[in-house]
């Protein structure tokens, strides 16, 4: 397959085609994990699950995924991204079959599903880490920021095949497929490709570094609670506010992911020339942006409004996600960038998850203005926190894009 580049290699075709199959990778990823998200409307016919069970399920992987983020991590760090994003690959696939065979037994299948996470969590931090060493200073900024839409389009591809699947060859089908997918991607991935690190003894600036991450993870936080709860509730809002049928409305929150990649690639090149504090007060405009459109969608008086404002705000969001999760990792610690991606992405899950409860509260009652109302404020908060450190770092600049 690729080659993989030295980390002194300079800007080549082989690069950017690892850049390429990275994307694609993370992309299919997403067939292993969003198929449950597809086939939750039959789990209770086809598999005789509970609401309760069904949403068991759901907790059970979220939380072992987002807990597997930082130690996947540290050892992406160490060994790279070949051989975890591999296993993760292979590993999910089976655990996709595994969970078909066992759906009858509740305990066993939630045990399954929850180590589904483990495997899934091997995706994003060894790639991000890898960016870092097949991108040079120049053009990191733009192309990390824009390597975000790969999870985007991910959603967007399991939403629209898994729905197929799931209607003409029901619930089993779009967990067999994503094995059938998943597994051999994983092998030729780990066959042919190439992701050397050095092992260094990691000194006292590293470990430094990774302690700086902490003052920027709120906006990922913050970004996470929308990203969550525009995925889940989407289709919902079409149903409850707009009336369409539950198939309608399906349809047009699987056109809304597609609209986030050229938001993503738009950021991506507005970020061309950006490092160190510029980076995160490019990233505050961005959020205050975000928390704008996500208000407006709560003043839509039609559904063309309403289809129009909840697509821009979920093409910012998703933009917004890049940018935290790929960007303000290098950002923060260059030298530790998959260990650094790993503590984001788990601030940004629990921040999704922590939302879920009022977002899900407030829908109960019908107050959809007031959903997207938390929402705003919550993207605003993670704003202002970036123009915060960015004032910070400019009174107190520090070499690694970084204040202690």
């Amino acid at each position: 397959m690729i080659p993989g580049p030295s980390p002194a290699a300079s800007e080549s075709g082989t690069r950017w085609g690892l850049i390429a199959s990275a994307w694609s990778v993370y992309a299919l990823y997403y067939l292993g994990r969003v198929n449950f998200s597809v086939a939750v409307p039959r789990l209770g016919d086809e598999a005789g699950l509970e609401a309760t069970e069904i949403g068991a399920l759901a907790a059970g992987f979220f939380w072992v995924y987002s807990i597997s983020a930082v130690p996947v991590g540290r050892l992406a760090d160490r060994y790279g991204a070949r051989v975890l994003v591999g296993l993760g690959l292979v590993g999910s696939g089976i655990m996709n079959v595994l969970f078909v065979v066992l759906s009858d037994h509740f305990a066993a299948a939630l045990v399954v599903w929850s180590a589904n996470g483990v495997f899934q969590a091997m995706g994003w931090t060894p790639l991000a880490g890898g960016l870092g060493r097949w991108v040079s200073e120049q053009r990191a900024p733009r192309v990390i920021a824009s390597f975000g839409s790969c999870f985007v389009a991910g959603t967007a591809l399991t939403f629209a095949i898994g729905g197929l699947i799931v209607d003409r060859a029901g619930v089993d089908a779009v967990f067999l497929a994503a094995c059938a997918v998943l597994v051999p991607i994983g092998v030729v991935w780990w066959i042919g490709v190439r992701d050397p690190v050095t092992l260094e003894k990691k000194d006292e600036g590293a470990t430094g570094s990774i302690t700086r991450v902490l003052w920027l993870l709120p906006p990922s936080a913050a970004i996470g609670v929308p990203y969550v709860a525009l995925i889940v509730w989407t289709p919902a809002y079409f149903v409850q506010v707009h009336g369409l049928s539950v198939g309608r409305s399906g349809l047009l929150s699987a056109a809304l992911p597609a609209t986030s990649i050229a938001a993503i690639l738009l950021l991506g090149r507005w970020f061309r020339s950006s490092g160190g504090p510029s980076a995160a007060l490019k990233g505050g405009i961005v959020l205050t942006v975000t928390s704008a459109m996500l208000l407006s969608v709560s003043r839509a008086p039609n559904l063309a409004t309403g289809f129009v404002t909840i697509a821009l705000s979920t093409a910012l969001v998703g933009g917004s996600s890049s940018l935290v999760l790929g960007l303000f990792p290098r950002m923060t610690a260059p030298g530790r960038v998959a260990l650094a991606s790993g503590i984001f992405a788990l601030a940004f899950n629990l921040g999704g998850s922590a939302g879920s409860p009022f977002v899900g509260s407030l829908i109960g009652r019908e107050a959809w203005d007031l959903v997207f109302v938390f929402l705003a404020v919550c993207v605003l908060a993670g704003g202002l926190w970036s123009y915060g450190w960015y004032a910070r770092a400019r009174r107190e600049p520090r070499p690694g894009w970084s204040v202690p």
